[in-house]
């Protein structure tokens, strides 16, 4: 028999699990028979049924299923799960799990399992229905039809059925914003990724996830696909030209030390600090390359024009590979620019506490350990405080519709 509730293709296969309660007095109701009518309505391929240890319950239960071939007994020894304690919640909620594990084992992939709830102690039906959401059931179908002396009428019952995809999707949505504000942005999105409605919430965690991760490639991608994220397309398209460029970029900088916050803030301090020491290298070079013209590969010849020590100049030709390229080191950086005038070397040198950051942040490189939260913190307010006279740009915004 079809189901007369199914909108599905023919070929999709329906299971059901239903609780059997004692039933209620009623002149014009029987339980047994009102049961059987919602198996009939429904036309599972097999069902399940769930009554309590009461005789009654499970006496009903047998009258429920009798002479019906799709029913699946429990076990070779017990044809039902029945609920020892059926005014306890936990209990009806723990037999009613236990059944839709082995309906869901003996499923084919696709079949679409039903949970009817309706019958028994409120407790029973209350646990029947949290079991169902705990195990992803995405339909609850409920007999109803008309009413006499408090009970439906045999004869009249028909479904009602919640479909539980609203609900899944905003638990879901709490869910992945408290994993987006923690940080934790591709299990946001995976989370979000659940759900069609939530696509806007997991391409903004992808694309955050990446933008964090200094990945302006993979982040501007994303945005280029997804309407939420027009407002980010423009910044995002300036780091990513930045990133590409052969010259050091303010713009980069600056995203840098935010990203250095935000990292501060979620408590992750040795990505904080390790992207506050990245941001003073890139700010040094920076400022070199506004200076001179310099960038990396740096230029042995061009490094002796300037107009600096001999023995900056010895030093940067005998540690050049090739004579050609020189590699230059944060000091040296800084040693340049503090003889051309540069307020930023003098700074630099000056500042015995970013270089001890720096050994921390060498050391966390080489070896197992951890960053201090007043490591992370001095790295970031000596760093904005060094480079604040680079005058760099206002970091970009970033989406937090979280």
């Amino acid at each position: 028999m079809k189901s007369a509730i199914s909108s599905e293709p023919d070929d999709m296969k329906t299971y059901l699990i239903l609780t059997v309660g004692t039933g209620t007095a009623g002149k014009h109701s029987n339980l047994a028979a009102g049961l059987r009518r919602t198996v009939e309505l429904i036309g599972p391929e097999k069902f399940w049924l769930v009554p309590s240890m009461d005789e009654v319950s499970r006496l009903t239960a047998e009258l429920v299923h009798e002479g019906m071939s799709a029913f699946e007994p429990w076990g070779e020894e017990a044809s039902f799960r029945c609920i020892g304690a059926p005014d306890s919640l936990e209990d009806c909620r723990r037999a009613v799990r236990e059944v839709i594990v082995v309906a869901r084992a003996t499923m084919p992939k696709g079949g679409r399992l039903l949970v009817n709830p309706t019958s028994g102690t409120k407790q029973m039906s209350v646990g029947a229905a949290l079991a169902a959401l705990d195990e992803g059931i995405g339909e609850l179908v409920f007999t109803v039809g008309e009413r006499a002396d408090g009970v439906v009428k045999t004869g009249t019952e028909t479904l009602e059925t919640f479909a539980a995809d609203g609900w899944f999707a905003e638990r879901d949505l709490r869910t992945g914003r408290a994993l987006a504000e923690s940080g934790s942005l591709l299990a946001a999105a995976a989370v979000f990724s659940r759900h069609e409605g939530l696509a806007g919430y997991a391409a903004t965690s992808r694309c955050l996830h990446e933008w964090e991760r200094q990945n302006y490639v993979e982040a501007r991608r994303i945005a280029a696909g997804c309407d939420e994220l027009a407002s980010c397309r423009d910044g995002l398209e300036q780091l990513y030209k930045a990133s590409k460029a052969a010259v050091p970029n303010g713009v980069i900088i600056a995203d840098l030390l935010h990203t250095a916050g935000v990292f501060h803030a979620r408590r992750e301090y040795e990505a904080s600090l390790i992207l506050s020491c990245r941001a003073v290298e890139m700010g040094l070079r920076h400022a070199l390359f506004e200076r001179t013209g310099l960038h990396e590969p740096y230029s042995v010849v061009a490094i002796c024009a300037l107009g600096i020590p001999q023995g900056i100049k010895d030093r940067c030709r005998g540690g050049s590979k090739d004579g050609q390229k020189a590699m230059l080191d944060l000091t040296t950086v800084a040693q340049i620019l503090q003889r051309l005038g540069d307020l930023l070397g003098d700074a630099y040198l000056e500042e015995s506490e970013l270089s001890e950051l720096r050994r921390v942040r060498n050391e966390l490189m080489h070896r197992l350990g951890s960053a201090k939260v007043g490591e992370s913190e001095a790295a970031l307010w000596r760093t904005k405080r060094l480079l604040k006279q680079l005058g760099l740009p206002a970091p970009m915004v970033r989406p937090n519709p979280f």
